[in-house]
């Protein structure tokens, strides 16, 4: 991503957005970038959340991570659903991304999975999937998606996020987001658990 022109200004804890990849040349904007992602997410959410899904269509893969990214923001960007292969303000070294997410995959399919921690292990996949960072741009989202694309293939409702304040403005719950990621990112899981829960219809 060579491109020094970018969407800014920048919100704190937010990744900066080079306009390179962009597919659609007549958004200019942040608020028409933000549109045009509000509706290709919602085709994604529509597809996994509608109904409980089949381990056919969420298999919780390597590949089938990579295709979620695609599906929620394939119309917008050209780069959607290909790990990055640059260093970002977040996230682990991209030479290892592919290596730590398809480990984090394989520790999915022995989680012993029973309603009293279904939670927490939603939460587990939410960080891992965010600390790892794989894409450009888009993983807070995903990774949110992908948590409760789980919770739904469970039998249990998806966590309600209130994703237009969480990536747009300074905000308490943006605030009270980033600094329950940071806080996990040092090892206590319990304000990003906390916060979870309180918008988890389930609770």
């Amino acid at each position: 991503m060579g491109s020094v022109s970018t969407f800014g200004p920048y919100k704190e804890g937010e990744t900066p957005i080079p306009r390179e990849g962009l597919r659609d040349a007549t958004i200019v904007t942040r608020e028409q970038l933000n549109a045009a992602e509000f509706r290709n997410i919602a085709q994604a959410t529509y597809k996994y959340l509608a109904a409980k899904p089949s381990k056919k269509l969420a298999p919780f893969t390597l590949d089938w991570s990579l295709r979620l990214h695609r599906e929620m923001f394939g119309d917008v960007w050209d780069w959607a659903g290909k790990v990055r292969t640059t260093e970002l303000n977040i996230g682990i070294d991209p030479a290892f991304v592919t290596q730590e997410l398809g480990g984090l995959f394989l520790n999915v399919e022995v989680w012993k999975v029973i309603p009293q921690t279904v939670l927490n292990d939603a939460v587990k996949m939410h960080f891992e999937a965010v600390r790892i960072h794989p894409f450009e741009n888009g993983n807070g989202r995903w990774s949110r998606l992908l948590a409760n694309i789980w919770l739904k293939q469970q039998g249990f409702e998806p966590v309600q996020w209130p994703e237009d304040v969480i990536i747009e403005g300074e905000n308490a719950v943006r605030k009270e987001y980033l600094d329950a990621i940071r806080t996990a990112d040092k090892g206590d899981l319990r304000p990003l658990v906390e916060m979870h829960r309180r918008f988890w219809p389930d609770e």
